[in-house]
């Protein structure tokens, strides 16, 4: 099961290209640092002891990725809900599959975070196997999102809404994310999980944002010492294990 495959993207610059043909290479990109992560709390859980001096820091690091996988799933939810067309959302356009019902993987998320938050008050509890057992809800979320993303046909987009409504229901979207989460731990979250070697291009920031990751940074500066990426170099932390395989499987929930 573990580690869950990536969803495919491409290496180009996604806002130079039609939104309503991108939509879903920037979802894909979003689900990526998060299956990168849940691959590495997995990568890491059981090698970690409660003597460990790391392991605080693997524990709020877990409790922080949780709550990014819960704001990107309502997050998501908001998109395909929101109205792009006068008052016709996004979904009436798409097939059903654009919103997946992800109430397992919430929940999951949620159990897990309330582990790692015991664990932090009683280190001396930890428990690896333990960990990785509740970790299973990433099966389902990698699987779900793989049929997500299948589910978005461009050309219907482009036939039903201009490029200009596309983009901009995505702004206010992006927007909203990032207005709802803490930017001290999303920002280098998404920097120290994102694979440089997929896309130089993304994630799109302004060069005065870019300027400020290293100081985002040092505010859960613990979080990021197992991170698979350097959060301002990109360049990765260990050596590359067997690569993860792009999902291209029908998935089964």
């Amino acid at each position: 099961m573990f580690p869950l495959p990536m969803l495919k993207t491409i290496p180009v610059d996604l806002d130079s290209m039609d939104s309503r043909y991108t939509v879903l290479y920037h979802l894909a990109f979003m689900k990526n640092t998060i299956l990168r992560a849940l691959n590495n709390i997995h990568a890491h859980a059981r090698k970690l002891q409660p003597d460990d001096p790391r392991l605080s820091g693997f524990l709020e690091y877990t409790a922080g990725c949780c709550d990014v996988l819960a704001l990107h799933i309502h997050t998501d939810q908001r998109l395909f809900r929101a109205p792009i067309l006068a008052d016709v959302a996004l979904e009436k356009l798409l097939s059903d599959g654009c919103v997946q019902n992800m109430d397992k993987v919430l929940k999951g998320a949620n159990r897990l975070k309330k582990l790692a938050k015991k664990y932090a008050r009683d280190p001396g509890e930890y428990n690896g196997d333990r960990f990785v057992t509740r970790l299973s809800f990433g099966v389902e979320f990698a699987a779900r999102s793989w049929a997500q993303l299948h589910s978005i046909d461009a050309t219907l987009l482009e036939s039903a809404c201009s490029e200009a409504e596309m983009r901009d229901c995505l702004r206010r979207i992006i927007a909203s994310f990032l207005d709802q989460s803490d930017a001290a731990f999303l920002i280098p979250f998404i920097h120290s999980h994102h694979d440089r070697e997929t896309s130089k291009h993304w994630p799109s920031i302004s060069p005065e944002v870019r300027m400020t990751i290293p100081c985002l940074a040092k505010v859960y500066s613990r979080s990021w010492e197992l991170a698979p990426f350097d959060v301002s170099t990109g360049r990765q932390r260990t050596s590359p294990e067997a690569p993860i395989p792009l999902l291209n499987v029908y998935p089964t929930f």
